[in-house]
């Protein structure tokens, strides 16, 4: 079954993003790794209810029975969104920044209208991560949702100010979640009775823009339902649509037969035919991540754009008041410092900077980088002199944390030194016209991140103890894209993907803190 677009369908794609003309639609499994709804609570309420059928992880039927069993409608309503409330506590701002993470890629591109068939809010999380601020509105299909007071029609979102549209409802309001199969029957007959129960904006998206599915299964009530709803507005005669192409990301069906999967796929191009939508078949992830890839590819003009420290041309210039010649002034410096106490477990410092050197030596921009001789054996009056010695663009820092963020350097006889955050982002304060990044690669050393983060752009902590084969794999990892042209947020993305990429744990230890905000 083939998985990729063609290149024709991915520069489309990228244009109307690029010209705000695309709207994003995210289905159940668009979230799967945080707040998985759909499998997760459907199969915890078939065992704890006694659902007698084999269809256990759907959603849909799965709640129907356990309303009707319960003999209480809002029952299920407000038992997901118990659920979900509890898992939302454990999403934080990092996690929209893993490079296949679908929330945070489409948080980044200039679009003002996104819809979701979720509960969650999820994409309002991943807007406000990337600085926006978006407005929510729920789909009021029921006589209860229509008497809350609505956003002002005379709302136009922006790039800058979105509107996340809930087609199925939020979590927040109970009431409003299309859930069950009578919930699903109701909808339909509401939108079908009632042409202005979408608001002008979203019908608009809906026939104007080109329409991007993500996370759908074809077997799922919500998507169902929703294409039921597209053949009203963009299906062949339908009044005001203009004729862009769509795409639709459809999660390979699990466990059947590969003519089977070569049937569903044939089924649903013949379904969507006059619907002008494009089936990728795919998982969310690895969709997400090559979407970000090509969108960044898209949007890069030179090599030089691509690193964001805030571009290598800013360097150039500063040879004129830092005393640099112009030669030394073209490459981005990189200050490699390292501590590792006799009275500590001893660390793989000296391999650790050995990759990176190694690293950096077979690079595509190696030229734009120097990596100044290594600082090892690290005593706190070093740090001033070897900044002030090598005017550094990035500091590399190895070696061990406390669990309170404290780093530890070396004292005259070798032993621990603990520097304190607050003492050290007051040192880096005197360079932060200097500095643009700082590697912090030492357990627990996510506190002394944030107290450095005040004064610098980009600071790389750690958010528990971190092993030497995943701190190196990290460097490894940050550097070959840093190399390669890539920004500080991507060289980050990296380094944490190669720690998965070798079967190691803690990929989501290290954490990438922006001074902006901090």
């Amino acid at each position: 079954m083939p998985k990729m677009l063609e290149e024709k369908d991915w520069d489309i794609l990228l244009k109307r993003i690029k010209n705000g003309k695309c709207t994003p639609f995210l289905g159940f499994w668009a979230c799967s790794e945080k707040i998985s709804v759909a499998s997760q609570i459907a199969n915890e309420w078939a065992r704890k209810y006694d659902y007698p059928m084999e269809d256990s992880d759907n959603l849909t039927r799965v709640a129907q029975f356990v309303a009707v069993t319960e003999e209480d409608e809002m029952f299920p309503r407000d038992e997901i969104c118990n659920k979900i409330t509890e898992l939302s506590e454990e999403v934080t701002p990092t996690y929209f920044e893993t490079p296949d993470e679908i929330h945070g890629v489409l948080a980044d591109f200039p679009l003002p209208i996104y819809i979701t068939t979720t509960y969650d809010d999820l994409m309002v999380q991943a807007l406000e991560s990337c600085g926006k601020t978006p407005t929510q509105e729920i789909c009021r299909w029921n006589e209860y949702l229509i008497q809350r007071k609505p956003t002002s029609p005379d709302f136009d979102p922006t790039p800058e100010k979105p509107l996340v549209y809930h087609l199925n409802g939020c979590y927040k309001i109970p009431e409003s979640l299309v859930l069950t199969e009578d919930n699903y029957l109701d909808f339909l007959v509401a939108i079908s009775k009632e042409q202005n129960l979408l608001p002008p904006r979203i019908q608009q998206a809906f026939g104007g823009t080109s329409l991007l599915l993500i996370g759908y299964k074809v077997t799922d009530w919500d998507f169902r339902i929703l294409c039921r709803i597209l053949d009203e507005y963009i299906g062949r005669g339908s009044i005001g649509s203009i004729g862009r192409k769509h795409i639709s990301v459809q999660l390979v069906p699990g466990n059947v037969a590969k003519s089977q999967k070569e049937k569903a796929q044939k089924y649903l191009d013949r379904y969507f035919e006059d619907l002008r939508i494009q089936v990728y078949w795919q998982d969310c992830h690895e969709f997400a991540a090559e979407l970000k890839t090509r969108w960044e590819a898209f949007n890069r003009g030179t090599v030089k754009k691509y690193t964001d420290m805030t571009s290598i041309d800013r360097f150039k210039t500063e040879y004129e008041r830092t005393g640099k010649t112009k030669e030394e002034a073209d490459k981005v410096s990189i200050l490699f410092l390292a501590a590792d106490p006799t009275d500590a477990s001893r660390l793989r410092l000296g391999e650790e900077f050995r990759e990176i050197q190694e690293k950096l030596k077979l690079a595509r921009l190696r030229d734009h980088f120097t990596l100044e001789l290594p600082q090892l054996s690290v005593r706190p009056s070093d740090i001033s002199q070897a900044l002030l010695d090598t005017q550094p663009q990035i500091v590399h820092f190895s070696g061990h944390g406390t669990p309170i963020g404290a780093l530890c350097f070396e004292d005259l006889a070798g032993k621990a030194h603990s520097v304190e955050p607050d003492a050290l982002a007051a040192l880096f304060e005197q360079f932060s016209g200097q500095v643009n990044c700082v590697i912090l690669n030492a357990c627990y050393s996510e506190i002394q991140a944030k107290a450095i983060a005040k004064h610098i752009k980009y600071v790389i902590g750690m958010n528990q103890e971190i092993g030497d084969r995943a701190a190196i794999a990290f460097a490894i990892g940050f550097y070959q894209a840093l190399g390669g042209g890539r920004s500080i947020e991507d060289a980050y993305r990296f380094g944490y993907v190669q720690i998965q990429l070798q079967n190691i744990p803690g990929h989501l230890t290290p954490v990438l803190i922006k001074k902006d905000r901090s």
